[in-house]
């Protein structure tokens, strides 16, 4: 398989970044969130956000150092050479990608049965509207790089501009806002909300993917990476904002997963509504687009150091493999088999484990990607420190 060399440029990379990122981080998660953190939503998604820009920075110069599509893979690869660790700490991030596809694409049933009113919200439907996403993506994804970087630059604009005008209909409309915040959860609870808004985070790493594809790595991954979570804080900031000053509690408790669309209906009328559902849609098939666009480098990655098997090398149709297939095959299935809650406090963990394991790549080949070791050493602390806090919250 040959990639198109410079297939994409920066905000190609960027919109591949939001993508992935704005889908179930802010439609399916924002409301869990909100209900965990009440009032200090805002703290929640700062100090993640903090911790995934100092992830972000490791990333960006192991990605501006080693090009390859394989990402995450290929840096593993180098700084253990031992394949036990190196290809079990990538499969831990590869699964976890795909089981956060599997939330993504049940998040978007959700959203569509509650759209279409002669649907009932029942698993079945739910889960034929996910899995009619998934195969969609999946076929996409074996089109190319230039395909994807095109068709999520036009999405990901479309999206963040309805997701603004929302945000703008608050301001214009401040009598509407609630005198009191509706929630106050507990210390536990609100550090629970900070593991849980880190995985509304997590999607950032996709981009090193796109290393191979673009002009000058280097420069173009730290500031595609940098662009893109710096957007990202500043937009779920926003949008906590709105759900939190304009949702009445009860509202919020009976309908979390639809949060966002609901306060449309209050500030942007009906027309907002639609609107914010067709972002919604939008969200959902973006970020299933970039994660499948990750997995699949990974999947090539891992082939080609015979860590998986050479099914994952052996071409299916233009850019896909046999291997490709299968992965989505098994998405599919987890996307039918899962619970929704089981499937975030497990895709959370999964994502800080192998966030962890990119600082740990760093600090082994810091002399060749040229990283301050005090940079390393206080976006692994926080890490851990959200890591721990999250697994705590839980028992």
């Amino acid at each position: 398989m040959t990639h198109k060399k410079f297939a994409m440029n920066l905000p190609a990379v960027v919109s591949l970044g939001i993508g992935s990122i704005v889908g179930a981080g802010i439609f399916a998660l924002l409301g869990q969130v909100i209900l965990l953190a009440g009032s200090r939503t805002y703290y929640a998604f700062i100090i993640a956000g903090i911790a995934a820009m100092f992830s972000g920075y490791s990333y960006a110069r192991l990605a501006g150092r080693y090009h390859n599509a394989g990402g995450l893979s290929e840096y593993f690869h180098l700084a253990f050479p031992q394949k036990w660790i190196s290809g079990t700490l990538t499969i831990i991030y590869m699964l976890t990608s795909a089981i956060s596809i599997s939330m993504m694409a049940k998040s978007f049933g959700i959203y569509a049965t509650h759209f279409f009113h002669g649907i009932p919200a029942t698993a079945f439907y739910i889960n034929c509207f996910a899995v009619g996403l998934i195969a969609a993506m999946v076929f996409l994804n074996m089109l190319g790089a230039s395909d994807v970087g095109k068709s999520e630059t036009l999405l990901v604009t479309v999206k963040v501009l309805i997701l603004v005008a929302l945000i703008a209909a608050a301001f214009i409309h401040p009598e509407l806002k609630l005198s009191t915040t509706p929630l106050h959860p507990n210390n536990m609870d609100f550090l629970r909300s900070i593991g849980v808004t880190f995985f509304a985070y997590a999607g950032y790493g996709v981009i090193t993917n796109a290393s191979a594809d673009v002009p000058n790595p280097q420069k173009t991954m730290s500031e595609g990476i940098n662009i893109t979570l710096l957007a990202v804080m500043a937009l779920y900031i926003g949008l906590a904002y709105v759900v939190l000053n304009y949702t009445p509690a009860v509202e919020l408790t009976d309908n979390a997963d639809t949060a966002v669309a609901g306060v449309a209906r209050k500030l942007m009328g009906t027309i907002g509504y639609g609107a914010v559902y067709i972002a919604a849609v939008i969200a959902f098939i973006t970020g299933i687009n970039a994660t499948f666009f990750s997995i699949f480098r990974i999947n090539r990655s891992l082939a080609e150091q015979n860590i998986l098997p050479n099914i994952y090398i052996r071409r299916l149709w233009r850019f896909g493999t046999w291997g490709n297939l299968l992965t989505a095959a098994l998405i599919i299935l987890a996307t039918i088999c899962f619970d929704f809650s089981s499937i975030v406090n497990i895709s959370s963990a999964a994502f800080l484990v192998s966030y962890l394991g990119i600082f740990a790549a760093n600090w082994t080949l810091r002399r060749q990607t040229s990283t301050p070791a005090f940079m390393i050493i206080i976006g692994s602390l926080l890490m851990l420190f959200i890591l721990i806090a999250f697994i705590v919250s839980l028992m």
